[in-house]
């Protein structure tokens, strides 16, 4: 089994997801952050780096300084005194020696963990969205009524509306779409426009590399136009991420029904969806607390008690 080092960090390309993936969904990451796709095409803007000790992938964002933690279960954890010697690397490096997105669990099954670590709740800045795919499917309750009626809304409108699979075939149509919507913001002057352009960016390496990432999409189509779509992954044995989600707001009720169609067509595959995190930007958080999410995830961050 080879040993944590420094050196040993190389960065990521879509060549490692064979290796890298596996070990991804086997250690049942209870976070978005620990999903190949999101680590591979955001990869150029943190300067994403990893490596494998053992059958453990250490993530390394080298432009916030984070390392996430390496995920497992029961005997495939690492022990706390493991983690020390890692961060103890890390700091030896230069870096802060702090592991990103520890599960709950993981704390109470090692409590041992506070000989070397204090344990710090993400802020909910960074907490990610978990929705019930059903509940997303259903709608059902007074407070998600508005969104059942601007669905009902778009049917009457565009009753020949059809929904299926992203494939690559509709890359260019999609491509043309979030183009037009990133258009519309950037001449807004929207206050997260930076952070508009960043995601831009990802979503056109995740393009180019549509036939070589594992993802599941779903396309909302009125006639020949393309109205919404979704780029969806897998978290972990049941819950799935929705990395992007771009409709055109001329269709209305488009937003609400992709929204749905996502959730219908992962429900064979899963229970949860993950919207990620609202980042402080005051409407995301409203769009994401309007669809009722079961819970806002906010792992822990495990900190090393020489800080």
């Amino acid at each position: 089994m080879s040993s944590f080092a420094f050196e040993r960090f190389r960065r990521v390309t879509i060549e490692d997801r064979a290796e890298l993936e596996p070990l991804l969904l086997a250690s049942e990451p209870a976070s978005c952050e620990s999903n190949f796709l999101n680590i591979f095409v955001w990869g150029h803007i943190y300067n994403t780096v990893f490596q494998i000790c053992g059958k453990r992938p250490y993530v390394y964002l080298e432009e916030e300084d984070e390392l996430l933690f390496p995920g497992g279960a029961g005997a495939d954890c690492p022990v706390p005194a493991e983690l020390a010697a890692v961060s103890a690397e890390m700091r030896a490096h230069g870096k802060n020696g702090v592991i990103h997105q520890v599960k709950a669990d993981y704390l109470e099954m090692f409590p041992e963990y506070r000989s070397f670590f204090r344990a710090e709740q993400v802020i909910e800045d960074i907490g990610e969205y978990i929705y019930s795919m059903q509940d997303l499917v259903e709608l059902h309750g007074s407070k998600l009524a508005k969104k059942k009626n601007l669905i009902s809304q778009f049917k009457r409108l565009y009753p020949d509306y059809r929904v299926f699979p992203l494939t690559q075939e509709r890359i260019s149509e999609c491509r043309a779409l979030a183009d037009a919507w990133r258009k519309t913001k950037t001449e807004a002057h929207v206050p997260h426009e930076e952070g508009i352009v960043e995601e831009q960016e990802a979503l056109e390496i995740t393009f180019d590399n549509f036939a070589n990432l594992s993802i599941q999409g779903v396309c909302v189509a009125v006639g020949e136009t393309l109205a919404a779509f979704s780029i969806c992954s897998r978290v972990n044995s049941e819950q799935f991420t929705v990395h992007f989600e771009k409709n055109d707001p001329a269709f209305k009720g488009s937003g609400q029904i992709v929204n749905q169609e996502t959730a219908r067509a992962l429900l064979p595959f899963g229970k949860y969806i993950n919207r990620e995190q609202d980042l402080g930007i005051e409407g995301l958080r409203h769009a994401k607390m309007s669809y009722r999410p079961l819970f806002l995830l906010r792992n822990y961050n495990l900190i090393p008690l020489e800080m």
